[in-house]
């Protein structure tokens, strides 16, 4: 696909001859110079019946290019191969940039997720009559195919059987598109190109002469190493950069259009330069391009995405796009002579981190559908090693083990009969006396002492003083004293938690600490980064922070609190003075509640204060108790300005000896005493600012 004009030659032409020539006139031609520009010129770029683009001038006959997709993600490589996590949410990715800025239509996409090759022969014929149908109606049109998983030097790994490269290449070639793009993922994938000349080379020169008629095959590694995905990435490290380059990290010439030459650097210098300090060693991107015609093949089109970020030209370092759910949408390295820079994404919530190698940033952002919002270095904040899988790289099978520490143990005994001190053992069972250690746990791994799982599990571990999972866990982590997990899904029992990421469950003991907690924390003391919801004595987050509020209500005229916010719950202390009248008191107070965002800066909170109540300015009685619930509804205008306000009931117990007038302003719904016992009850209000 060539590059296409900001205006049509054709179509620039019938409306210059449209335009009156006398001078009194000459305004009508401005007012259809400005519509072309604002209508004409946006439907030339990427869409069902767009054109295609070229370097000066489409020609009126040319025909709209139709683009095709078939995306496939294959986490199951057969029993010989370690499980990959995130081969579907990869293919998923290219799915949703290829359907956002890729001119890729759902009817025109193809998804397969963990296939047999059955199922991949099944959808390329499917794929092939769509093309035939487009050709025979005249349109140009085009093939992207997507792999994310398994393979060896001889073909793709489905389920354990094999896809080889040559006939994985026929299927392709045999498409008759007029342009044939490939890109596979997966380990040894360079042997795809090498079959027909790709070798591991450095990234082509932006503006080559590439593309018109032909195929582009790009593999994510050379035929001799490995590919490799990523728990903070959340899936590949050359698809992660392969689709931020598609948002216009890689638009070098920054003309809103991400070209094939373009993506392809972008991606091979990024995975080259996360790689070259993992366990898996450097990654080489390689391609096979026979391509034929002038310009440049265009991958993504910038100018209406659903939703832009901005990166102004004094944000520099590199830089992380994390969305509300805290997956990483975006990533790269930029410099200060790179300017600003717009990414295409998604509307939502979003944390932008900085790392300039002296400190780490972070920004908030909020952008609505259509909407550009640009951050600048004022706007960030300063803020406090990587597992990475083999796309490949197989596990030794220890089904049971049991010793007493690691080198005790059969665990110890098949590391020394393979010769390797550094074998990756996967277990079933592991049980110890003082320490047991494997890189992967499917089942249950115990101790008297300490466990440690390097790389995942995928059931129980529990150890009396310490269970460790140093990659991510999926299950139940129990342990007496402590219990840690890099990322978890599912729960941690014990004095005192800690997980890097919680994406799904719950820790529950005295001192739960955290990263980002999607999931809730109970117990004495819960701190996080941010989290959706803590129950505690003490709850804070370092995205919540702390507020401030002020407000009056009939319990008390003065109050004061302070409020830790997570995500969907809050807690704070309240301190609240009445100076006036018989109801005259000090007031002390413990809040917990829900927060329930209804609308952009509406909410409703639904909470609990328990109150110690001293009556009178001197406090010469003992205290009585308020139990006061409130629904409070507000708007938050700014992030350290809301408005609230709303009904209250409490319920007043004090002894009757004491005789402790009702605090606050007096009126009473229900009064009642039971023996030494008093009891009032009353609806009232509250109203206040929080900052």
């Amino acid at each position: 696909m060539s590059r296409s004009p900001s205006i049509p030659r054709a179509r620039a032409k019938t409306l210059a001859a449209a335009c009156p020539t006398p001078r009194r006139a000459a305004w009508w031609c401005a007012l259809l110079s400005l519509w072309l520009v604002a209508f004409a010129a946006p439907r030339a770029a990427l869409a069902d019946a767009a054109e295609e683009p070229e370097t000066e001038a489409a020609p009126a006959t040319e025909g709209a290019v139709r683009r095709f997709a078939l995306l496939v993600g294959a986490n199951d490589g057969g029993n010989e191969r370690v499980r990959l996590r995130y081969a579907n949410s990869d293919a998923e990715a290219v799915a949703t940039v290829l359907r956002q800025i890729g001119g890729v239509r759902d009817a025109d996409m193809i998804m397969l997720r963990d296939p047999n090759p059955e199922e991949l022969t099944s959808a390329f014929e499917d794929l092939a009559q769509r093309v035939r149908s487009a050709s025979r109606d005249g349109k140009r049109t085009q093939l992207i195919f997507y792999y994310s998983g398994h393979s060896d030097e001889r073909g793709l790994l489905l389920a354990g059987e094999r896809v080889d490269y040559a006939t994985l290449r026929g299927r392709v070639q045999s498409m008759q598109a007029d342009v044939r793009i490939a890109v596979l993922d997966s380990c040894a994938s360079g042997a795809f190109t090498r079959s027909k000349g790709g070798t591991r080379r450095p990234p082509f020169l932006v503006g080559a002469s590439s593309s018109v008629e032909g195929h582009a095959f790009l593999t994510s590694s050379s035929a001799d190493e490995s590919a490799q995905e990523s728990d903070r990435v959340g899936g590949s490290f050359f698809t992660h950069f392969f689709t931020t380059g598609l948002r216009g990290a890689a638009d070098a010439d920054r003309d809103r259009y991400v070209t094939l030459t373009e993506a392809y650097r972008f991606a091979f210098d990024e995975t080259l330069e996360r790689t070259e300090a993992t366990r898996g060693g450097p990654q080489h991107a390689a391609y096979d391009i026979q391509l034929a015609g002038s310009g440049d093949l265009v991958m993504t089109d910038l100018h209406k995405p659903s939703a832009t970020l901005v990166l102004a030209k004094d944000v520099v370092g590199r830089v992380s796009v994390r969305s509300g759910s805290g997956r990483l949408a975006a990533e790269l390295y930029k410099t200060k002579d790179a300017g600003a820079m717009s990414l295409a994404i998604e509307p939502g919530k979003y944390q932008v981190m900085t790392d300039d190698g002296g400190a780490r940033r972070r920004a908030d952002v909020e952008i609505g559908r259509g909407g550009r919002v640009a951050v600048e270095a004022k706007d960030f904040r300063v803020v406090p090693t990587e597992m990475v899988a083999l796309r490949g790289d197989a596990y030794v099978e220890v089904p049971f083990d049991i010793g007493l520490v690691p080198p005790a143990s059969l665990n110890g005994r098949a590391a020394r009969l393979r010769k390797d001190p550094d074998a990756r053992i996967r277990n079933r069972v592991s049980a110890s006396f003082l320490w047991n250690r494997a890189a992967r746990v499917d089942g249950a791994s115990i101790s008297l002492g300490v466990s440690v799982i390097d790389e995942e599990l995928h059931g129980i571990q529990g150890g009396l003083a310490a269970s460790i999972v140093r990659g991510q866990a999926t299950g139940w982590q129990f342990g007496m004293a402590f219990n840690h997990a890099y990322s978890l899904v599912g729960a941690q029992t014990g004095f005192v938690n800690s997980v890097g990421t919680l994406r799904r469950g719950l820790q529950l003991g005295l001192v739960n600490t955290g990263g980002r907690v999607d999931g809730g924390q109970l117990g004495l003391v819960n701190w996080a980064g941010s989290a959706d919801a803590q129950v505690g004595l003490m709850s804070f987050t370092r995205d919540g922070g702390v507020h401030p509020e002020v407000w009056t209500s009939d319990l008390a005229s003065f109050n004061f609190g302070l409020r830790f916010p997570a995500r969907f719950t809050y807690s704070g202390f309240a301190i609240g003075v009445h100076p006036f009248g018989r109801g005259a008191s000090w007031q002390f107070g413990l809040v917990f509640g829900g927060h329930v965002p209804i609308a952009k800066g509406a909410f409703v909170d639904i909470d609990l204060v328990s109150y110690a109540i001293l009556e009178g300015m001197k406090v010469t009685k003992r205290p009585g108790a308020v139990e006061q619930i409130r629904m409070l509804f507000g708007w938050q205008f700014k992030p350290r300005l809301t408005l609230y306000g709303g009904p209250t009931v409490s319920v007043f117990v004090h002894h009757v000896r004491d005789g402790l007038a009702r605090p606050g302003y007096g009126w009473s719904v229900y009064d009642r005493v039971d023996g030494p016992t008093a009891v009032s009850l009353w609806p009232g209000f509250v109203a206040g600012l929080r900052f």
